[in-house]
């Protein structure tokens, strides 16, 4: 920002505000540890600071200096989309989130400056019952009822922007909102793949069906999500997903009667869920009495099922950030540059894109992962 009248240079409010709910430190402690008043913190939240105070705030909250001086930004409100938060998570856990969240939009706009991504693609349907949604998307995505491929690529095909959390928003499990028109939903990888995978297709619900009726601020929880007229967005999206993951109709005919642990443990590998979320499955579609449903996770807790996926799949990669990041670095473009663009380490632009971002490791070597796909590079950019 340009000086005016004599006085120095302002660094963007917003922008502190967004680095320091992102570390998760509140006023009273930032003040503290920059030898200022909490009230002073909320001047420059509300009004900006002094460049002077550049480094010293970004030597507190982990962004770099240049940071506060980039392009205003927004900051999401807490009534923005879906926070599926876990019983831990604190306000102050659910403000780091969106933090986090509003830096990833920024990643995105540092993209599709750069490259030509796919034309988001998703239907309208609010009021649809969760099945007949979950059919609809994949009728408009192309396809049948076979179980679906790689879920973050194909939501990211069909214009869907999707990202990973940091560790210090990681106690919310995912939450997903529309911006503009775009779509963007953020996952946490600290749960198993499968479980990650159906986050994914539970936020396509509540990105579908529940646009025109937004959670509260104050219903931020699994057990206490409930929109306006009754309705229970967060079991509304999860039937969602269970149908889009796995279909009522062909679990029908693959499962057959009574179906065991060993039909559960078949279908899940060929459907890509989790061992607990099949056996559910069998159970709604009452292929499964009360007694088997409750003896099949028995077993499947005794085969470890119940905390992890033994033998799971491994863990979905986004086509974009692989494309992407090799493209730049095959120009000469390295990692730390295109953190220093957006004024943020490294570290935090590597979680944010679910590992995929090149960063240095021992012997000079670089940490990267998925298949090398095509997009269209606008001309004349990076």
């Amino acid at each position: 920002m340009e000086s005016t009248g004599g006085e120095p240079d302002m660094l963007d409010p917003t922008r502190i505000r967004l680095a320091r709910e992102l570390s998760g430190l509140s006023k009273v402690a930032l003040a503290k540890q920059i030898g200022v008043t909490a009230r002073r913190i909320h001047t420059f939240e509300t009004e900006g600071a002094p460049s002077s105070r550049a480094e010293s705030l970004s030597a507190v909250l982990g962004v770099l200096p240049n940071f506060f001086s980039l392009a205003e930004t927004h900051l999401l409100s807490p009534d923005v989309g879906f926070f599926r938060a876990l019983r831990r998570a604190t306000s102050a856990q659910r403000a780091s989130a969106r933090a986090a969240a509003s830096i990833g939009t920024l990643v995105y706009d540092f993209i599709t400056e750069r490259f030509v991504l796919p034309q988001q693609v998703l239907p309208d349907a609010d009021g649809d019952a969760p099945a007949s949604a979950a059919a609809l998307l994949r009728a408009m995505w192309g396809r049948g009822p076979e179980p679906l491929p790689n879920l973050i690529q194909l939501a990211e095909a069909h214009g869907v922007r999707v990202l990973s959390l940091p560790p210090s928003a990681r106690a919310v499990d995912a939450f997903s909102f529309i911006l503009n028109g775009q779509a963007f939903a953020f996952l946490s990888t600290e749960k198993t793949a499968e479980l990650t995978r159906f986050d994914l297709a539970h936020e396509l619900g509540h990105l579908i069906m529940h646009t025109r009726h937004p959670v509260e601020p104050d219903q931020t929880t699994e057990e206490s999500a409930t929109a306006p007229f009754g309705r229970d967005l967060e079991a509304e999206a999860n039937r969602f997903a269970a149908e889009l993951l796995m279909p009522a109709a062909e679990i029908r005919a693959a499962a057959g009667p009574a179906p065991a642990v060993s039909d559960v443990l078949t279908l899940k590998t060929r459907y890509r869920v989790s061992a607990i979320a099949m056996a559910r499955r069998f159970h709604d579609l009452e292929l499964s009495s009360e007694w088997a449903y409750r003896q099949n996770l028995v077993e499947l807790g005794k085969l470890g099922y119940r905390t992890d996926e033994p033998g799971g799949m491994s863990r979905e990669r986004s086509r974009v950030f692989t494309h992407v990041f090799t493209h730049l670095r095959n120009k000469g473009v390295s990692s730390k540059e295109v953190a220093d663009e957006l004024g943020v380490p490294v570290e935090l632009l590597h979680q944010l894109t679910f590992s995929q971002l090149p960063i240095a490791v021992a012997g000079d070597a670089v940490r990267s992962a998925g298949p090398r796909p095509t997009l269209k590079l606008i001309d004349g950019r990076a």
